[in-house]
């Protein structure tokens, strides 16, 4: 089972009758930068689901760290898990913890604002509507059962791509079950300008960035198809989900994309919130993401599609390239 976005259930669901499992995209929530992220005890001190109890393990399971003496971020690995009344553990989870250090103070507060952000929201949420739903499903297939196998899971994890004087750019990636005969990968970016702690946005790579990029990777795409056949059909229709920078608004891509459902005659109600930024850098180039059920079906996985700089060079701010 594809793992249902946070704000998203019933748009999904709606997609998928649609085109056979087709174009989605997750989406953060306007509201949800700023927010210091949880330490472990914190974690163990959320209020749980109802009938749940919540643990977090407060030792360091794992460390990580890329970047130089004066550009980094490290990593800490937190594991928790939620269970029943009953005492069977139903829900296991572990994320990352990244602490920011960059010559900048100033730049180095709102990247790690962000990031704290973005455990935040994971940790709210595993605690929170995945418990509710873990618990729920297991109430009803599970509970006074010999079947031991029962248990969501999701796991949070970051990639730092690309980290040096002119950009941070992490690829975050959300492994889990949720029932169903296969779990799912929800895979999205953060990308900062590392001398202002900015988020990157098309409008800064170059002015005329995101049709360029819409162009070229519509064309690699084409390219992809013709060799492999990876995609749906339709698979031009949902660029507009993998070409994002976080600055989306969901309402206004929704449209685009399902005038049907969300144009201005309809009366179903789009997503709110922005969706979430879809590429990151690294030294060679910029690659973008189709995530699970966007242009192709499951079985296709999440598909990178990588531009260089030198296809770029036209448009893009050369402060960014290497």
């Amino acid at each position: 089972m594809k793992k249902k976005s946070r704000l998203l259930t019933l748009c999904l669901a709606l997609c998928l009758a649609l085109s056979a499992c087709g174009g989605t995209q997750t989406t953060t929530s306007e509201d949800d930068s700023g927010s210091a992220a949880p330490d472990a005890s914190a974690s163990a001190e959320a209020e749980p689901a109802e009938t749940s109890e919540v643990e977090a393990d407060s030792s360091t399971t794992g460390t990580a760290s890329a970047g130089s003496e004066n550009t980094s971020i490290t990593f800490e690995t937190v594991e928790g898990s939620v269970t029943g009344d009953d005492g069977k553990e139903i829900v296991t989870y572990s994320y990352q913890v990244p602490t920011v250090t960059l010559a900048d103070t100033a730049a180095q507060a709102a990247v790690q604002a962000d990031l704290d952000a973005v455990v935040e929201t994971f940790v709210a949420y595993v605690q929170g509507e995945f418990a509710t739903q873990a618990e729920e499903s297991y109430a009803t297939y599970y509970e006074g059962t010999e079947d031991g196998s029962y248990g969501f899971s999701d796991d949070m994890t970051f990639v730092v791509s690309r980290i040096d004087d002119a950009v941070i750019s992490l690829v975050i990636d959300e492994q889990g079950y949720s029932g169903g005969a296969h779990g799912w990968d929800n895979r999205y970016c953060r990308n900062y300008d590392a001398q202002t702690g900015e988020t990157l946005t098309f409008e800064m790579l170059g002015e005329n960035f995101r049709s360029t990029a819409e162009e070229l990777v519509l064309a690699k795409a084409a390219e992809m198809q013709a060799e492999e056949e990876i995609f749906f059909e339709d698979y031009a229709t949902y660029i507009p989900f993998v070409v994002c920078d976080g600055t989306e608004l969901c309402a206004d891509v929704y449209a685009q994309v399902y005038p049907d459902l969300y144009g201005a005659d309809s009366s179903e109600e789009a997503p709110e919130g922005t969706l979430e930024p879809t590429y990151y850098l690294t030294q060679e180039g910029i690659t973008f993401l189709s995530g699970e059920y966007v242009m192709q079906p499951y079985a296709g996985g999440i598909v990178e599609i990588f531009l260089s700089y030198d296809d770029l060079i036209d448009v893009m701010n050369s402060q960014y390239m290497l």
